[in-house]
């Protein structure tokens, strides 16, 4: 017994040891409680990756409960709103607390044992010490700087997170998140959104010289069908509908059928200058909608131009990214070429809406930026006068006025022409089959069309031999005929005049357009003078002209720019072979005879950079040629003679030009002419018209401009 109970004595000890240590070694062996800044550095992590399906596992099911909130609609939530915004990075930065640095500042003057102890504690611990709920250490606060980074730039905000503690069925504890929407963005509450609201500019204005709107925006009648109203026999009414305003059936079908449409919503279909819908027509309804409009409607077609929805084409081209299927963009003239001008910017706002989309808060805005106005030097009131002159006869072609002093483009006018406002509201198939079918191309731009420029070019040879000391105003050539080669190097060619004279000065040539006087003084100067006496009149030059596409005119093609050809030479000194020159710089190139020998660049944007007018010829070469051109209009027989009752001493050229594929067939002729006025030069205009076959040639032209220069003169 004794032993029994020595051996029990000699065991206690063991016991108690090894008790001892099971407690020590399940102590040491115990999981570690959860932290709630593990917690929060999850959230951080999980926030700036954008992996929101991880954030939802870290927010506390009664808060996603009481929100109303499934991981579907969470993750969708956050999605939306976030690529919405185009954020395309989330910052998160945790706040240090307060205490926390309260309790820094005071280990600072401690001894170095104690700082040794202060730092044995890791920031974490010191941060859970500091956060944790004093009144309920099941709570804990975190606060951090957001920063998102969206496409209209920085949102910045300061937000807290509250986390519980929960004990889970194993008896161990984890941190969570109480969710509410102010963790989106800091101002949402429950039922509120984020809104992404586009800032559309006003576009820029087109004005006149005198601020007279060219292009701007008005307003038109929009006309569609609301399909439930049709009545009882939809098919019926939707034929006599289609019959009222000329446009097909099955147009308005595809309408009709489109998969946004509800039967109580307006289908828009057309424009019309109706204000009344016709009582037999049911289902149809009227709007006014805001448009551009253009006042001079065909008159400035070709010069303003016109805006159109963006096709897929321009969305393609576009290598700004700017523009979007809704956008309107410059489809032609000026409204093309200074679309991003007159466009301005388009800004942005993001807001915070409630449940009906009324405002809360605005989280960030950049305003758009309004287009600027364009002015031109055009005068509205000449520009719709000079049109009516020259598409009153149906013709084709194109005139130019411009004040030759100062190089301002008065009017620019090509025919014929189309309505820049049906282009916006949009063509019936009929409008556009009719403008289809003309075979004078509508929509080709005369006045920046290159043409073979006829005699009117002789005014140019001649100033170009009197600056070379080859021609004087007295100088005659003996000219027998009608036709005249220089020797039998030239073969079977022959340059051909209508009048026969003999002997016949510069001034007789120019009065009465002397083909083979200019052909003859050119071959006297040789390429080499001729291409440089002329070259200075503005070949190779566009003046400036980018917002109108103009191309530089040329006195020959590439290949033949040397004029080696004397028999080239000869035609391109009256203005035939292979020289093509625009209006516009027919109209510039007569600007010397008015400017004592100066040439004028043309202007058309009221304060655009210009160049100084340039001395290209001398005073004495310019008032010879001007005086010779005088005697066009005032000499009986000139080919202006018709003008001659105009007061105001006008000057002029006329021309001739035939286009033909080769030689001994019968071409098409083109008719010219350019004049100014001598005594108060505040005009000078060019002008062409196509195809005057038959017609009187160049005398056609003159003809079609009395009037208008009857009257300009009368206004003077």
């Amino acid at each position: 017994m004794k032993s029994k109970r020595k051996l029990l004595y000699g065991l206690l000890p063991i016991l108690f040891a090894g008790g001892i240590g099971m407690v020590l070694y399940m102590q040491n062996n115990k999981p570690e409680e959860a932290k709630p800044q593990t917690t929060v550095n999850q959230y951080i992590e999980h926030l700036q990756k954008k992996e929101f399906d991880q954030l939802y596992s870290l927010m506390s099911p009664a808060s996603l409960t009481e929100a109303g909130m499934t991981k579907e609609q969470f993750v969708e939530k956050y999605s939306a709103i976030y690529s919405g915004m185009k954020v395309s990075v989330i910052k998160a930065e945790l706040q240090p607390s307060q205490s926390s640095e309260t309790e820094a500042g005071a280990d600072a003057g401690e001894n170095t044992d104690r700082e040794t102890s202060s730092q044995a504690k890791t920031g974490q611990e010191s941060e859970d010490k500091a956060q944790q709920n004093e009144s309920n250490p099941d709570l804990y606060e975190a606060s951090y700087n957001l920063h998102l980074t969206t496409f209209l730039g920085e949102i910045s905000e300061t937000h807290t997170i509250t986390l519980v503690r929960k004990e889970l069925e194993d008896g161990s504890k984890i941190w969570q998140i109480n969710w509410q929407p102010s963790l989106i963005l800091s101002d949402m509450v429950k039922g509120s959104k984020v809104r992404v609201k586009t800032l559309f500019p006003t576009r820029g204005n087109i004005v006149d010289r005198d601020g007279l709107p060219l292009a701007t925006q008005g307003t038109m009648n929009e006309w569609g069908i609301v399909p439930e109203k049709l009545g009882d026999q939809p098919d019926q009414m939707i034929a006599r509908i289609a019959d009222h305003y000329s446009v097909s059936v099955e147009g308005i079908q595809k309408a009709l059928n489109q998969t946004w449409v509800k039967p109580g919503f307006f289908v828009p279909i057309g424009s019309t200058e109706e204000f009344d819908i016709p009582d037999s027509l049911r289902g149809v309804s009227l709007q006014s909608k805001e448009v551009r409009y253009y006042p001079l409607g065909e008159a400035a077609a070709h010069l303003i131009g016109y805006v159109r929805k963006a096709t897929k084409e321009d969305l393609d081209k576009d290598s700004e990214g700017y523009y979007r299927a809704e956008d309107w963009i410059g489809k032609a003239g000026l409204e093309q070429s200074m679309e991003k001008q007159l466009r301005g910017e388009r800004g942005a706002l993001i807001e915070i809406t409630d449940e009906a989309g009324n405002p809360l808060s605005e989280l960030i805005r950049k305003d758009a930026v309004n287009g600027k106005d364009v002015q031109l030097t055009i005068s509205s009131a000449q520009q719709k006068r000079l049109y009516q002159t020259l598409a009153g006869g149906g013709d084709a072609g194109a005139m130019v006025m411009m004040n030759p002093k100062d190089g301002n483009l008065l009017a620019l006018v090509s025919a014929p022409s189309y309505d820049p406002n049906k282009m916006v509201t949009g063509l019936t198939q009929a409008e556009w089959d009719a403008y289809s079918a003309n075979e004078k191309l509508p929509f080709i731009n005369r006045v920046t069309t290159r043409y073979a420029p006829g005699s009117t070019f002789k005014a140019i040879t001649a100033a170009a031999g009197l600056m070379e000391n080859v021609t004087t105003a007295n100088k005659t050539h003996d000219i027998s005929g009608l036709q005249w080669r220089k020797d039998d190097s030239w073969g079977g060619y022959y340059v051909k005049r209508v009048k026969s004279l003999s002997p016949v000065n510069m001034v007789d040539a120019l009065v009465y357009s002397d083909n083979i006087y200019f052909a003859m003084e050119a071959t006297e100067m040789g390429s080499a003078k001729f291409i440089e006496g002329i070259q200075k009149f503005g070949f190779g030059d566009n003046f400036g002209m980018d917002e109108l596409y103009l191309k530089p005119s040329q006195y020959a093609n590439e290949a033949h720019k040397d004029l080696s050809s004397e028999v080239l030479l000869a035609d391109t000194s009256y203005g035939q072979g292979e020289m093509l020159m625009s209006p516009i710089h027919l109209a510039t190139a007569f600007t010397p005879f008015v400017n004592e020998g100066k040439l004028v660049k043309p202007v058309l944007i009221v304060g655009k950079e210009t160049s100084d007018p340039v001395a290209i010829i001398t005073p004495d070469v310019a008032n010879t040629v001007k005086n010779a051109l005088k005697q066009v209009v005032s000499r009986q027989g000139g080919t202006a003679h018709a003008l001659s009752s105009i007061a105001g001493g006008l000057a002029g050229k006329t021309g001739t030009a035939e286009l033909k594929a080769k030689k001994g067939e019968q071409g098409r002729e083109n008719g010219f002419f350019v004049t100014f006025d001598t005594e108060s030069p505040s005009f000078l205009l060019a002008a062409v018209i196509e195809e005057v076959n038959g017609r009187g040639g160049s005398h056609y032209v003159v003809d079609r401009l009395k009037p208008f220069l009857e009257k300009l003169q009368l206004d003077q």
